[in-house]
């Protein structure tokens, strides 16, 4: 799965394209400026909402870190077991999008900020968030240790 969904990122991200993880439509950033790290953290995000969609969190407790932080668009503080309860959820009929994606590499971390909008299946509106997700490296595995979201007001789509 991971050679096959590399290759799909790679192919996609070239021609600025997209790709559907579980209920998520993903528009991928054009990659050409990318650094290997920047990619590879791209192909985590990619799984983490395949992940999310098929309620894996053995496979999200290897991204997450034990010790994450977040602040959902809800605003609540949440840590990694909250989150995990959240994910956990069952929403068949819900749909997301996600687009206006960035990575960011600083050598010793990495951001990814991108934008989520989540619609009914017959893609009536429900919501608009932006989020930043901060990676660090430990023992030669990047992990999520915090995450923060804010909601869009309606009016300011």
């Amino acid at each position: 799965m991971a050679a096959s969904l590399a290759l799909t990122i790679e192919a996609a991200a070239q021609t600025a394209g997209q790709v559907v993880a579980g209920q998520t439509t993903i528009t991928l950033p054009d990659t050409a400026e990318y650094s290997p790290t920047a990619r590879r953290i791209l192909s985590l995000e990619l799984k983490r909402s395949a992940a999310i969609a098929s309620h894996d969190t053995a496979w999200l407790a290897t991204l997450y870190a034990q010790d994450f932080r977040g602040v959902p668009a809800g605003g609540q503080r949440v840590d990694r077991a909250a989150l995990f309860r959240v994910f956990s959820r069952d929403a068949p009929e819900l749909r997301f999008a996600i687009d206006e994606l960035e990575v960011r590499d600083f050598g010793s971390s990495a951001t990814v900020m991108g934008r989520l909008r989540t619609t009914t299946r017959d893609g009536q509106p429900l919501g608009e968030s932006r989020y930043l997700h901060v990676y660090v490296p430990r023992e030669h595995h990047w992990w999520i240790v915090a995450a923060v979201g804010s909601a869009v007001n309606a009016d300011r789509r």
